[in-house]
């Protein structure tokens, strides 16, 4: 269930940062949208690996692993807003 869960998320926030870019007029190229479909493929194999140590009963495990791949995330994702999705007028 929590893998449904998770895609249903991912693929929400995903079509919910394409209207928003269609909204504000943004124009993004090609290789711009690759590094965000990309970034949300590594959010899914984050929260993924998550999951799979909590079921796995390694709660150390999940929190090690989250607290590595989640830290590259989040950096990840604060250099694809400030250089694609945020603007400067």
């Amino acid at each position: 269930m929590a893998h449904i869960l998770i895609g249903a998320v991912v693929s929400g926030c995903l079509l919910l940062l394409i209207s928003s870019t269609r909204k504000q007029n943004l124009r993004i190229k090609w290789w711009q949208w690759l590094f965000t479909i990309l970034y949300f493929a590594y959010i899914v194999f984050v929260l993924e690996v998550i999951v799979s140590f909590l079921e796995e009963g390694a709660a150390k495990g999940a929190l090690v692993m989250g607290t590595m791949l989640g830290f590259i995330a989040i950096i990840w994702g604060f250099l694809l807003a400030r250089t694609v999705f945020i603007r400067k007028n």
